[in-house]
């Protein structure tokens, strides 16, 4: 008798990094493990591995409901307390809103004061304090953490007015926000956050002028007779004030006295100036426009930084946090649609045109002064400065069907040069994460490749989710970067997205799901530096900031991802496989479910039910937490394994 001894079984372990974004085009069979084969709301983290994005809350500048808190103040009688009241302490005279009742105590939020031993006001409860302030883990602290977020959400008001919002900045610490008026054709409000909500930006008044001499300034006092105003910016638009032969207009004050009318009027010291006629409110009188927006600097000093804007239906804007400045160029139908800052000039779009003021003079379009209009040939769908020469940068000028450049520094120098004459970029799909990445009709491109490769396949860096692309092109709505997470983001009128991040082998790209639809949107460093804050108006007239919170506003958040199948260097070979183990970070409470497939999820292969698991993560450092207020056994770092018993050739 012969006894026959099998070989054991080759056991291996490999590590699968998750990485590489959605792939929709390549045959499965080549997709390197880790990519994703579809996907909802979850993004690539620059730091490694996939994420769950996070979520966004309406915004208006009063507190916002993601950093709302709750309280647990225990009571031994409860009285006739209910779910919606606000407490008050009879001795502390402490307050709570009820938002949740136990057993035996009290959920609280949007708490003042102290609470003690003792009676409330009202209800006729008696409990014993001080609250302990978000002191429950787990679940339970998670969903009273959403109830007072729900409390704090409902103060939040959109905008004023009706319809979409038409164009959304941030400048100098401020939000400010521009919506159609409630009544049709009356125009369009702007509007800033404040801690009270939103405020009605007045845009005062402006008078024209002309033969102004070098007395006439900012600050000074108009006066006409009896009629006077404060003058808040001068606008000379021809000649000089050293000259005293000019023209242009006076951004005023409402007047005092009565109107102000043709001919000769004073200002404080020696200043004399030649009015034309009566002063006229400012108004932004065409709506429905769709805004766009830089912030840059003439002056020289930090505080002189201004917002410029246009919007194609009204005139293009200056603005620095109090004076409102509609500027004209001279153009028939002043109504530009693009707008950068360029070698010191202020650049506009007209159509197949680009127009640039004089150097450092925002408000003088003059050819004498230095303002120069450039044909392009094509219509312009924005402006990118990009890298030139070690002596100055260069201007790209982005078109429906082609790309140009413009090297030199002024009008006397300018040099236009097509860079492309078959790729251009959609209408506000421009943004700059290192390279300058746009979406035309192949696809999302760079200029290098669009440089390299012209308008084929090969120029886009977006080939394995293309088919994707193709059918939402003529939707696309806005774009934004954001910086923290190297992302491009691409937003569609169907309400998804595309958030792409910039890796070192190009871009991880994933879909994304909103509740809410972008109309526009705002990225920008927060004033002073430090971090950065995103925003974007919606069509619900709300406007909502980014990376806050934990749902849509409210709303829940469905998040999945399915990997592709990994054949695990055995293409065709049957393997049995035992077990997986997720490498996970994060905060707080979560739960989540997991499952696998074998074999392409063949019928032939068991197929195993989902796996509910919760984990608590976010431990704080000793010396950084407040007592009472953390989580006794969170982690920073877990993992967690489950058993994937079944024969397949891939996972």
């Amino acid at each position: 008798m012969r006894t026959i001894v099998m070989p054991p079984t080759k056991k291996t372990s490999e590590f699968i990094p998750f990485k590489g974004g959605l792939d929709v085009v390549s045959p499965p069979v080549e997709i390197p493990p880790g990519f994703v084969r579809r996907a909802k709301n979850y993004e690539e983290d620059i730091n490694g591995g996939y994420r769950s994005i996070m979520g966004y809350e309406r915004f208006s500048g009063k507190t916002s409901p993601s950093t709302a808190t709750f309280s647990v103040l225990y009571y031994s009688v409860r009285g006739t307390v209910a779910i919606g009241d606000t407490i008050t302490g009879a001795t502390s005279g402490a307050t709570g809103k009820v938002i949740v009742i136990t057993s035996t105590a009290f959920i609280l939020t949007k708490v003042t004061g102290t609470w003690t031993d003792e009676n409330t006001t009202a209800g006729g409860a008696t409990v014993s304090g001080p609250a302990l302030i978000n002191a429950l883990p787990g679940s339970y602290g998670a969903e009273y953490r959403s109830l007072a977020a729900a409390e704090y959400r409902a103060d939040i008001a959109a905008v004023p007015g009706s319809g979409s919002i038409l164009g959304i900045w941030y400048f100098k610490g401020v939000v400010y926000a521009f919506r159609n008026e409630a009544a049709p054709d009356t125009g369009v409000a702007m509007y800033k956050s404040s801690g009270s909500g939103w405020q009605a930006v007045s845009l005062g008044y402006e008078v024209a002028f002309s033969n102004a001499n070098t007395s006439v300034g900012d600050g000074d006092t108009l006066t006409q007779g009896g009629v006077t105003a404060t003058i808040n910016r001068v606008v000379v638009e021809t000649g000089t004030l050293l000259s005293g032969v000019n023209t242009g207009r006076l951004i005023i004050s409402a007047p005092s006295g009565g109107n102000f009318a043709a001919g000769a009027a004073t200002t404080t010291g020696a200043g004399n100036v030649t009015l034309s006629g009566a002063e006229a409110a400012i108004t932004i009188p065409n709506q429905n426009g769709r805004f766009e927006f830089i912030t840059t600097n003439f002056y020289g000093q930090l505080v002189s930084q201004r917002m410029y804007g246009c919007d194609g239906v009204n005139y293009g804007f200056e603005y620095d946090g109090s004076v409102f400045v509609p500027i004209h160029t001279g153009t028939t139908v002043d109504w530009p649609t693009h707008v950068t800052a360029h070698q010191n000039h202020l650049f506009f779009s007209f159509g197949s045109s680009a127009i640039h003021s004089a150097i450092g003079d925002p408000y003088n379009w003059t050819t004498t002064a230095g303002g120069s209009e450039i044909a392009i040939g094509d219509i312009v769908t924005g402006f990118s400065q990009v890298t030139g020469s070690n002596a100055s940068p260069a201007l790209a000028i982005y078109c429906r069907s082609s790309t140009h450049m413009l090297y030199g520094s002024d009008a006397s120098t300018w040099e236009k040069v097509i860079f492309n004459d078959q790729a251009g970029a959609i209408p506000y799909s421009l943004q700059k994460v290192g390279l300058n990445y746009v979406m035309d009709d192949r696809g999302i491109t760079s200029l290098q490749t669009a440089q390299e490769f012209g308008n084929f396949i090969e120029s886009t860096v977006s080939k394995q989710v293309n088919t994707l692309l193709i059918t939402k092109r003529s939707q696309l709505t806005d774009s934004h970067i954001a910086r923290d997470k190297q992302q491009y983001r691409l937003f569609f009128s169907d309400k998804t997205a595309l958030f792409c991040t910039v890796t070192r082998k190009g871009l991880s790209i994933m879909p994304i799901t909103l509740a809410h639809k972008v109309t526009c949107s705002v990225s920008e460093e927060t004033y002073g530096g430090g971090s950065e804050v995103i925003f974007f108006g919606s069509d619900d007239g709300y406007v909502y900031q980014m990376e806050r919170g934990t749902s849509f506003d409210g709303q829940e958040i469905e998040a999945y991802i399915d990997l592709v199948f990994n054949h695990s260097k055995g293409y065709r070979v049957l393997k049995k496989y035992r077990r997986m183990t997720f490498e996970m970070v994060g905060t707080g409470y979560s739960e989540f479910r997991t499952s696998y497939e074998l074999s392409y999820g063949y019928n032939e292969s068991a197929q195993p039910e989902y796996t509910l698991n919760t984990v608590d993560m976010g431990a704080p450092k000793w010396d950084q937490f407040t007592w009472d207020e953390f989580v006794w056994d969170g982690r920073p770092l877990t993992d967690l394994s489950m058993s994937t018993p079944g024969d397949g050739d891939n996972i």
